[in-house]
Order: C-alpha cells, then sequence, then structure tokens
C-alpha cells in the first residue's frame, strides 16, 4: 500500500473513532450523571527524510514525515455537571468530588454519579439498573419505620415518624485517589480497584446531576471531524487516480 493511501487511511480510522465517541456523548446528553469522554490523536511511525533526500533541499534537514494518525478515549471528563431539582426524596446528586458505591447482581461493587435511586418493595435501595446502593445501615431498611426521610449533605439518612426522628444509616461517598484508573463498564458505571482518599463532595437530596455533555461544543466537533474525513477521502480517492495513470503507463 502506497504511503499516501496509507495515511489517509489511518486518518479516517482515526476521525470515525472521534466520531464514535463525540455520538455516544451527544445520546447521553440526558442521562444522568454521565460524563464525556476525551479524545486523543497521536501521531504513527515517523519515518526521518535523510541520507539521499538531504541534496534536493537543506529545509529536509530534520523532516519526516509519519506514517498516519491514530485516535481513542484517552480518559473521561469528571467535571461537575448541573444539579437539576427532583421531587423524589430518594434522587441524590453530588456536589463536588465523591462517587455513590453500588452492588450489582453478581455481588461485584461499582463507583457511579447516578443518584437516581429509589424504594423496593422489600425496603432496598436500588437504581433503574437493580444495583443496590452501598449505605451504613443502623437499622436493616426492612425494619425502617414509615415516615418522611431526610438525607443530609454527609450522608446521614433520618426517618421522621409519629414516634420522633431516627438516624438508620448513612450514604458514604468514595473518592478515587487516581480518577483515570476508572474503568467504565457501562450503565453509568465505573470498576476501581486502587486506592480511596479524602474529598470534599457532598449529598444534596431532591437533586439530580445532569450529564456534563457541552452540546454546542459537540455537534462542532462533529462537524469539524466530518470534514476531516471528508478531506482524506479525497487524498484516498486522489492517490487512486494517480496510481490508476501509472499502471497506464507501465502497460
Amino acid at each position: 500500500m502506497s504511503i499516501p493511501l496509507s495515511i489517509s487511511k489511518s486518518g479516517m480510522n482515526a476521525i470515525q473513532n472521534q466520531m464514535d465517541a463525540v455520538s455516544n456523548d451527544i445520546a447521553n446528553i440526558n442521562t444522568t450523571g454521565y460524563k464525556s469522554k476525551n479524545i486523543s490523536f497521536n501521531e504513527l511511525l515517523l519515518n526521518d527524510m535523510n541520507g539521499e533526500a538531504d541534496f534536493l533541499s537543506d529545509t529536509f534537514q530534520n523532516a519526516g514525515i509519519n506514517r498516519g494518525s491514530k485516535s481513542g478515549v484517552t480518559s473521561t471528563n469528571f467535571a461537575q455537571g448541573s444539579l437539576v431539582s427532583d421531587p423524589n426524596d430518594y434522587h441524590l446528586a453530588i456536589a463536588g468530588e465523591g462517587f455513590f458505591g453500588v452492588v450489582g447482581e453478581n455481588g461485584e461493587r461499582y463507583l457511579t454519579r447516578d443518584g437516581a435511586f429509589h424504594v423496593n418493595g422489600d425496603k432496598s435501595i436500588t437504581n433503574d439498573n437493580g444495583d443496590t446502593l452501598d449505605i451504613q445501615t443502623l437499622i436493616p431498611t426492612n425494619q425502617w419505620p414509615e415516615g418522611d426521610v431526610s438525607i443530609a449533605e454527609n450522608g446521614d439518612v433520618t426517618i421522621h415518624s409519629e414516634n420522633g426522628s431516627t438516624l438508620v444509616g448513612t450514604i458514604p461517598l468514595f473518592y478515587p485517589t487516581q480518577t483515570n484508573e476508572l474503568e467504565p463498564i457501562g450503565e453509568n458505571k465505573y470498576s476501581y480497584n486502587g486506592t480511596f482518599g479524602t474529598g470534599e463532595g457532598s449529598i444534596q437530596q431532591n437533586y439530580l446531576e445532569a450529564s456534563n455533555v457541552d452540546l454546542a461544543s459537540s455537534i462542532t466537533e462533529m462537524m469539524l471531524a466530518q470534514r476531516s474525513y471528508s478531506l482524506n477521502l479525497k487524498v484516498a480517492q486522489g492517490t487512486d487516480e494517480m496510481s490508476s495513470v501509472i499502471n497506464q503507463f507501465k502497460q
């Protein structure tokens, strides 16, 4: 494969990866607690122009031609999303750093910023994916008294009933020391095997955290990506046409 064709092919593949990531961000603009992804481009193998090429021009000194580019999702943007009020007492948002802990059906523990929880018939507190909220209970959830629930910024859960107020448990927040080691596994969850540090996040009851995707920036990035893809495609078409002409000369 010729160098120009190889370069344009790698460019189209890299831009397609960018388009996939941007499209995924836009699709999740209404997903509670969703965090946008950061995409980076890298240069592929560089061929230095030296030796026999030096006699063509002095400008070729220390110059080179690379073999294209590649791209990929390198990190997640954990910037705070806006907080949207919600009447559900078990809908929670985190202001600042931190993650809720949830336990999946397989018993695995995950982290999430999605605080859209609800109480089931068996008094368990889960999200829409069926993951159970990690809560340090003083009283088992199935024995909580009937009444209004209030959740303080430090995570203390209090039930206000006819018999008074009862502290029934605390919702902890988890602070990964290396957020770049969080591995997204889908359903707005992350797996993490590292250590935890301290943070300054607080729980906000009757709020949900919106996605931090900037729609205007994402649409602009998509338009630029489409333009770049078109330019790379034209290079591939031009290379193919030149190769066709050269083959005709050889015949």
